[in-house]
């Protein structure tokens, strides 16, 4: 933790064990990537919440550690704090020393540092893989009819009164297929993209968790009986 009262200059020398010509050429690199050298002896306490964050990433990164945890490394800053930070986390594990970890909210710092990515949901991995693989999902066609029935072609009308098909092939041959047989109001074609498929995968989820919460009670109603030789639930 920096003292309030001292510089970054001062508190960085403190936090390394680094050999001195090793801690210069890597001093060198961080004052160059994340701008120190404009607040590099201002005291902890006049720096903004930018250049405070920018100040421990480059704390943190002196030891050349392994392996780098960053928590919502660029919430709270401007446009141009955040993207020095994400620039900054980029080079850094492009060196190829260090492996990031990012816990985030941002789906923006998602997409622009990683990879690979883990949703998790109250102690639940939803998806652990590539981001590529997250997204390459089919594209959407939305219909809206003028008048149409519970269900189009196999799919049912949604509450906004829409019909959602997933496109794989002849696009103009299912418009014309729908339009042949009813009358189209309006209709678009939406793209997947990261927000959406991260949303969908969570509305999932819930629902899931709701619905084994509510059969939970009677669950184990019913294994009370034999409770004593019955798997256990807990």
């Amino acid at each position: 933790m920096h003292d309030p009262g001292r510089g970054i200059n001062q508190g960085i020398p403190l936090a390394t064990h680094l050999p001195a010509a090793r801690f210069e050429t890597s001093l060198k690199k961080v004052r160059d990537l994340l701008g120190l050298d404009e607040f590099l002896d201002t005291p902890v306490r006049q720096l903004s919440l930018g250049q405070r964050m920018r100040g421990d990433l480059a704390a943190a990164v002196l030891y050349e550690p392994p392996l780098l945890y960053l928590d919502e490394p660029t919430v709270g800053l401007d446009v141009v704090a955040k993207e020095a930070v994400r620039e900054f986390i980029v080079e850094t594990n492009r060196a190829g020393r260090t492996t990031v970890i990012l816990t985030t909210h941002d789906l923006a710092d998602v997409e622009a540092l990683c990879k690979r990515i883990i949703l998790i949901d109250h102690g639940r991995v939803l998806f652990d893989g590539a981001i590529d693989a997250l997204v390459n999902q089919p594209r959407r066609l939305v219909v809206l009819l003028e008048s149409g029935p519970e269900e189009v072609r196999g799919v049912p009308r949604d509450a906004e009164g829409r019909y959602v098909f997933e496109i794989h092939d002849d696009l103009p041959g299912m418009i014309a297929s729908i339009s042949a047989e009813h009358t189209i109001r309006d209709l678009s074609i939406e793209e997947p993209d990261l927000e959406s498929v991260i949303k969908g995968i969570y509305t999932s989820s819930t629902t899931t968790r709701a619905s084994a919460i509510e059969l939970r009670p009677e669950s184990r109603f019913q294994a009370a009986p034999s409770h004593r030789s019955g798997p256990n639930t807990s």
